[in-house]
């Protein structure tokens, strides 16, 4: 029988509740008494005991004394997931989602003894790119993955102190000292940093990835020539990183609350770094005598083959500012731009058709269809066949999804209002119109067939690239 009443919710509400009941446990706690469940999920005294005891009664939680543990029962149902569990091939999705929002190569690495490998790669789109296979091998002691590796791997860090760092190009740090601060700023910040330390031209941003327990599985990160990737787009890139790092994590068991303590830093350096860029011009000229990697971008400055479309530039400049502020804002509620919109499609219309969804977005269907695996991996919505359709898919939300609503309102008006700080309300007001004119002016121009997240056709008899 259903105590909590006949309303539809209720069941998806008690589910919540257990799941908080059942995350409370982890490696070093997996035995809580009952204040101390009550404690950690918030929920009311005689709810919690009535669920903890359900729990007992299934198998789903084990008791001794006055102490509880997660069940024999859960760990029994629990082991058909674990067969053919590959890590690699649930964190892919979230590399191509890393390489289409920031544009750069997308690599997994796993330590192995004193280097470590790629075994997971996101190739970037640009012609002009940081060569990366899988299997690229690179030691602990250079490149931002490996400092990762060194900040959150005591044995690893163990080996390294053991074996002695040595040079590899005249800007790897070779000095145990420099490392610690290194591996220090790393844990604080949640991200590391590297520029041409094992290539020269190249810079790399990588974030850690944690397991069921917590502990550090892998490292995922971005590789990109210096001359695309300057210090200035660092931060929001970083942002970038880290909120792909977080969504690995969860994807292969990590336990939401061991993630609560992951830095929060470059979520304000970005923003701030976003605002320096806009109008900041001249900073890089052709008689620019500084290395590549101290140049900073002229957002303000098109490139010679971009004057015959002032409008197009200047669009894709405040676009890409827009995009990657709006990263960091949504990297607070565990999402990534665009994901959003489609929440905001099942708060206006819950229980709506994959298909509707698609045409409401008007994006390819492949593209919708990671968005949905990603939220839907999240916890934020669910999929089910349609009772009068067995073929199509109907995207409901979650408890957890509705609870996002007034938390994305909020988001979206401090985006609103870092996008207008410059604007006048008449300024404002001008602007939305002239966009929704460049719009409909566009939209009489696309085909049909609107989906651009492929590879650029390739005019006849012109040669393969890349």
């Amino acid at each position: 029988m259903n105590e909590e009443g006949p309303q539809a919710q209720a069941p998806l509400l008690v589910l919540g509740e257990i799941r908080a009941i059942l995350e409370c446990f982890a490696p070093q706690g997996p035995e809580l008494t009952l204040p101390e469940i009550r404690q950690a999920t918030g929920l009311p005294s005689s709810t919690c005991r009535r669920l903890v005891e359900n729990l007992v009664r299934e198998g789903f939680l084990d008791r001794t004394g006055d102490a509880y543990r997660i069940g024999l029962a859960l760990v029994r149902m629990a082991a058909p997931g674990l067969y053919e569990f590959d890590p690699v091939r649930r964190i892919q999705p979230f590399l191509d989602e890393l390489r289409d929002s920031t544009g750069e190569t997308a690599c997994l690495y796993v330590r192995d003894g004193l280097y470590c490998s790629v075994v997971g790669l996101a190739e970037t789109r640009h012609v002009v790119r940081r060569a990366v296979a899988l299997g690229t091998v690179d030691p602990l002691h250079e490149g931002s993955a490996g400092r990762v590796f060194l900040a959150h791997d005591e044995d690893a860090w163990r080996d390294v102190l053991e074996q002695g760092p040595g040079p590899v190009t005249g800007r790897t740090v070779p000095d145990v000292e420099q490392l610690a601060e290194q591996r220090a700023a790393v844990r604080r910040h949640g991200y590391a940093v590297s520029v041409e330390e094992g290539d020269v031209g190249s810079v790399s941003v990588s974030a850690p990835v944690f397991g069921v327990h917590g502990r550090l599985v892998a490292v995922l990160g971005i590789v990109a020539p210096v001359q695309r990737l300057t210090p200035a787009d660092v931060p929001g890139t970083a942002a970038l990183v880290v909120a792909s790092a977080g969504g690995a994590s969860r994807a292969i068991g990590c336990p939401p609350a061991l993630l609560l303590g992951e830095p929060t830093g470059a979520e304000s350096e970005a923003a701030e770094a976003a605002r320096r860029r806009v109008g900041k011009k001249g900073a890089g000229t052709a008689h620019d005598t500084r290395r590549p990697g101290e140049q900073i971008c002229a957002m303000g400055d098109a490139p010679s083959g971009a004057t015959w479309g002032r409008v197009s530039h200047a669009l894709f400049r405040a676009g890409r500012l827009h995009r990657v502020h709006a990263g960091t804002l949504l990297r607070r509620v565990g999402l990534y731009p665009g994901q959003e919109i489609l929440l905001m499609l099942l708060w206006d219309e819950d229980h709506r058709a994959q298909a509707d969804l698609i045409r409401a977005l008007a994006l390819d269907a492949s593209t919708v269809t990671k968005m949905l695996q990603r939220l839907e991996q999240a916890g934020f919505i669910t999929r089910s066949p349609s009772p009068t359709d067995r073929r199509a898919s109907v995207v409901s939300l979650t408890d957890a999804g509705q609870a996002l609503r007034d938390q994305v309102a909020d988001l979206w008006h401090e985006l609103e209002q870092d996008a207008t700080t410059l604007l006048s309300e008449e300024e404002t007001t001008a602007v939305t119109g002239i966009l929704n004119k460049i719009e409909e002016g566009l939209q009489q121009r696309l085909p049909g067939d609107r989906d651009t997240d492929g590879p650029p056709a390739r005019a006849e008899g012109s040669p393969r690239v890349g």
